[in-house]
């Protein structure tokens, strides 16, 4: 039945789209996101206008107006997707954040120093204990310390070649 749906052509999206707006609802499940919002997400990456109302979404994702609406409440406040309008038009359009992937990794990195910091409070505490066991703290650390010292020459590197290429700042 479920694969009977997907292969039916909805709203402005055809059944390849719709398969694919599974998969990439599928991967964000993996990821923790919760598979309402990555079929959200798949179709704004793909969907043409770029931005959809809420009554697109619902139509095209055969999705409760409930669900959308809980979708938004988690997507706009974690600035992955954004709303805007149009002029004349007074309905709420949503479309992915430009700058959505690089600003979720680039705050991510973030969390390195935390953890190589728990790793090397860990060794303290560990400090007169054998090497085998410490061994475990002693790679995550160094993982987050190589981490934390490697990603903001990645990040600037990414926004160099972003500027070369004529495409401005992160998307």
């Amino acid at each position: 039945m479920i694969g009977e749906e997907l292969d039916a052509p909805r709203a402005g999206a055809t059944a390849a789209e719709l398969h694919y707006v599974e998969e990439v609802a599928l991967a964000l499940e993996r990821q923790g996101l919760f598979r309402m919002a990555g079929r959200t997400l798949g179709w704004l990456l793909i969907c043409d206008p770029p931005e959809q109302s809420f009554g697109q979404l619902a139509e095209v994702l055969q999705a409760s107006k409930g669900s959308i609406s809980a979708v938004m409440k988690f997507l706009v406040p974690a600035r992955i997707v954004e709303r805007v309008s149009r002029p004349g038009d007074r309905r709420v359009y949503y479309r992915c954040r430009p700058s959505t992937w690089f600003e979720m990794a680039r705050d991510q990195s973030a969390q390195y120093a935390a953890f190589r910091q728990l790793a090397d409070r860990g060794l303290d505490l560990l400090a007169d204990q054998p090497a085998a066991r410490r061994e475990r703290l002693r790679s995550m650390r160094d993982f987050y310390a190589w981490l934390e010292r490697e990603m903001p020459a990645l990040w600037e590197r990414y926004q160099r070649e972003r500027q070369e290429e004529g495409r401005g700042g992160p998307r």
